[in-house]
């Protein structure tokens, strides 16, 4: 396999096609093996991913600060998905000093890099085809659920690069309890995830995330709430 020969592009197409269980049993250890070994190598996109897998502890130790090396390495190749994430980890000061000033220095160059590549539209695609991708059970299986986890973020990241049609599906996707339940609504993180106290059925991974995606989850919370009897 050219994976195993070390080409770098084959080695993240095999990592996701492993993260998604894609023609391959769904093994995140090893999808994060083959992110990581295509990253060493530079591949910026391959970068994101060991970025991302190392934040939410998919397949790797959970590594906040190994997240933001990932995503600064990614960054500086001028990978918008890593832009925008760099971006959030400096606004929240997630596994990096805080400073908002270089947080909106890297969503102005996210959003301006996808406004010559298109690449708000294509994220929001990928968006939408990964939720579709998530099962109806009320458990998700584990594919079901890294779909789940990867779509919310990519339309998180697709409405902050202006798309306008990502909010109107971030609040579609909020009333499925199978995708409400595994990741957190603000941004598809899965690390340290507290239940809204109301509904006891949406996640969030802090309440910067639960506030700002209040618009999109109050009809469901609502729907969700135990009655008074049960």
């Amino acid at each position: 396999l050219a994976a195993e020969q070390g080409l770098a592009c084959a080695q993240c197409h095999l990592g996701l096609c492993y993260a998604l269980g894609t023609g391959v049993a769904h093994d995140l250890a090893e999808a994060a093996r083959y992110f990581s070994l295509a990253a060493e190598q530079g591949l910026a996109s391959s970068q994101f991913w060991s970025g991302h897998m190392s934040e939410c502890g998919n397949g790797a130790k959970r590594d906040q600060d190994e997240a933001v090396r990932m995503y600064r390495a990614a960054a500086a190749q001028g990978n918008v998905l890593a832009l925008v994430q760099l971006g959030i980890c400096l606004e929240k000061g997630r596994g990096v000093e805080q400073d908002g000033v270089e947080a909106a220095a890297r969503y102005a160059e996210a959003s301006a890099a996808s406004a010559i590549g298109g690449d708000a539209a294509r994220i929001f695609a990928h968006g939408a085809y990964h939720i579709e991708r998530v099962d109806g059970q009320s458990e998700p299986s584990a594919p079901s659920s890294f779909y789940a986890q990867v779509g919310v973020r990519e339309l998180g990241l697709a409405a902050r690069l202006g798309h306008k049609g990502a909010l109107k599906k971030l609040v579609t996707v909020s009333s499925r309890r199978e995708v409400a339940s595994v990741c957190c609504m603000g941004c598809g993180a899965t690390r340290a995830l507290m239940e809204c106290a109301k509904c006891h059925v949406a996640k969030f991974c802090d309440r910067e995330c639960q506030t700002g995606n209040w618009q999109a989850h109050k009809q469901s919370c609502r729907q969700w709430r135990p009655t008074d009897g049960g």
